[in-house]
């Protein structure tokens, strides 16, 4: 299978760095590992050129290839001369721990806060979107592209990624709230329950354009695969919010007849203070 060139990246149009004592490299090699490591780029998938990674973050080509050089020593990519940088099969461990929530409760700070929509299109499936929803790579899929916005500012990115046959029942306005309720009320769909994978990352130029914040600065990355009552997959969703804005709280229980431990969402206002459901 021929490997994935990866999208040229926007100009870089926020406020820089997240910091100014960290040497540039070092935050660049930061935001590509966390990126390879995350899966955003697969083993075999062609990394950004040098001119593309200048172009998007505002650095020299020498603190690119510094960057870049950090990487092939940790094994992580390989130089091919004429052709590119490209993602090895190397990957560091790395552990799991299960928590629990509900639904119902994502449902419900989702309605406390808005979205604005970015982009809305019908696309054949990526490789990572088809294994997670059951498809075959290539087929038609729902691709929303949207904001999330507490108290009027960006908290939260998300990609939202439906199969076709239901993304072509759903109309623009459909996108404007909570899309599992409308999937619920509208398609006539019962939702059972979602499976998610919550990590640490790094803002990259764009998310750092979008999100109002600075490259490097720290995310929470989530993956959500939402399931119908049958088991099948419906809705994949990739989202990135901004830590200061958004975190999840976890109960731990001593009951050692609990499976898993219940984790709750939770925004915070400017000043800091936890919102809680609202």
């Amino acid at each position: 299978m021929p490997a994935r060139r990866a999208s040229r990246p926007k100009p870089l149009a926020s406020s820089g760095f997240v910091s100014q004592q960290i040497p540039l490299y070092y935050q660049l090699a930061s935001i590509l590992r966390e990126q390879i490591l995350s899966g955003r780029f697969a083993e075999g998938d062609r990394i950004p050129t040098e001119a593309d990674l200048v172009a998007a973050y505002g650095v020299s080509r020498i603190t690119v290839r510094q960057s870049i050089a950090s990487l092939e020593q940790e094994r992580l990519v390989r130089r091919e001369v004429g052709r590119g940088t490209y993602v090895t099969g190397h990957r560091p461990f790395r552990g799991q721990q299960r928590v629990e929530g509900s639904l119902d409760d994502l449902i419900s700070i989702v309605q406390s806060t808005s979205v604005q929509l970015i982009d809305l299109r019908v696309v054949p499936a990526s490789r990572e979107d088809a294994e997670a929803l059951g498809l075959g790579t290539g087929d038609l899929v729902t691709e929303c592209t949207r904001l999330r916005l507490h108290h009027g500012e960006p908290y939260g990115h998300l990609v939202n990624v439906l199969s076709h046959d239901y993304g072509r029942r759903l109309t623009k306005s459909d996108w404007n709230g909570s899309i599992l309720r409308v999937l619920e009320d509208k398609l006539g769909l019962h939702l059972r329950d979602a499976e998610q994978t919550v990590r640490a990352a790094l803002a990259d130029a764009g998310l750092a354009r979008m999100l109002g914040t600075r490259v490097g600065a720290p995310l929470l990355a989530v993956d959500r695969v939402v399931r119908l009552d049958d088991g099948r997959p419906l809705l994949h969703t990739r989202v990135h919010y901004r830590s200061d804005v958004y975190s999840f709280t976890v109960h731990l229980n001593r009951d050692r007849s609990a499976h898993a431990w219940a984790v709750k969402p939770r925004l915070r206002d400017r000043a800091g203070r936890k919102k809680g459901k609202a």
